[in-house]
């Protein structure tokens, strides 16, 4: 064997070789197509046993659906990014709401409520008199206390002491 029968003797291999892969590409994809192209059977035997399956239903089984269960394919980088920046908003939107709703939630501070004060200086002390008429008219307009005449009456002799004119006094 010289050295051009020895290159022909090892090409041959390869390009046998070469064919062959040739060959298995050339039926390949239609394979692949092939195994991408799945399905799923929902099988009931003749017992009443139910199975879901990648082949068809055995003999004897009734078929209740049928149906492709083909994968879907891998999202694109574009896809990809679209997908996470969607992600990232939703996040963020759900992050403000539920800020939302903690501060809606929180008691409110009540409001500070302005005392009335005292009008000492303005106003005049009132008179026994006047403490008594007061007094009076409360018990008067209170009808669940259910005094009876003689209580009233007691109140008002009480009353018209607290404002008899003594001599000399001056208001």
């Amino acid at each position: 064997m010289n050295d051009g029968t020895i290159v022909a003797a090892l090409r041959r291999p390869m390009l046998c070789g070469a064919l062959a892969a040739a060959g298995l590409l050339s039926w390949l994809p239609a394979s692949a197509l092939a195994a991408d192209k799945s399905e799923l059977f929902k099988c009931v035997d003749a017992a009443g046993v139910t199975s879901i399956q990648s082949e068809p239903c055995a003999k004897g089984s009734t078929v209740v659906w049928r149906r492709d269960a083909t994968p879907e394919p891998k999202p694109t980088a574009d896809q990809a990014a679209l997908a996470e920046a969607k992600r990232l908003r939703d996040m963020q939107t759900v992050r403000e709401l539920s800020e939302i709703v903690e501060r809606r939630s929180r008691p409110q501070p009540p409001e500070p409520v302005e005392e009335e004060k005292p009008k000492t200086a303005e106003a005049k002390p009132l008179t026994a008199c006047e403490s008594a008429m007061e007094f009076s008219a409360s018990v008067r307009d209170k009808q669940w206390l259910a005094l009876t005449d003689d209580q009233m009456q007691r109140i008002y002799r009480w009353v018209a002491e607290q404002c008899k004119v003594t001599p000399g006094a001056s208001e």
